[in-house]
């Protein structure tokens, strides 16, 4: 794992600055490091994401367009990782956990009614021996899928 070099590069955006638009093509994730990103679907502030938030992933596991707009609401520093770190990352998870993963963001994607198929303490159980950023990654994308929007105002 100390091959991967999660912080390769990083980006800062002004207040108000755009990081991607919904339908976007998505070939990077992204950690936040400082600052926070509203969450836009079809043009309706739907929530926020704020420092240690990962965000991005169901592009790269979906193979999918980008599911909301991002954009910054304060200025904001974001650790960038690309889709083939990503991938190597997640490949170091057991194939029980990939699957939980994919499960996960798939339900994500939807967009209706959520139907959790794993509980918190199941995931948290299937998750105790995996690499510490999957682990992290899965609680992110367990969360807002049980909360359906991490941060709604």
């Amino acid at each position: 794992m100390d091959n991967l070099k999660l912080g390769q590069s990083k980006i800062r955006l002004l207040p108000e600055q755009t990081l991607f638009n919904q339908g976007d093509d998505g070939n990077k994730a992204y950690l936040i490091n400082q600052g926070i990103l509203d969450v836009i679907v079809d043009e309706k502030r739907v929530g926020y994401m704020s420092e240690g938030e990962f965000f991005g992933e169901l592009a790269l596991i979906l193979n999918q367009k980008r599911s909301a707009t991002i954009v910054a609401r304060n200025a904001c520093e974001l650790i960038v990782i690309d889709k083939e770190i990503f991938n190597q990352l997640i490949e170091t998870a057991s194939s029980e956990v990939k699957a939980i993963i994919l499960s996960l963001c798939e339900e994500l994607s939807k967009r209706t009614k959520i139907n959790l198929q794993i509980s918190k303490a199941d995931l948290e159980n299937k998750i105790q021996d995996e690499n510490p950023i999957v682990s992290s990654i899965t609680r992110q994308i367990f969360f807002r899928l049980d909360k359906s929007t991490k941060h709604v105002e």
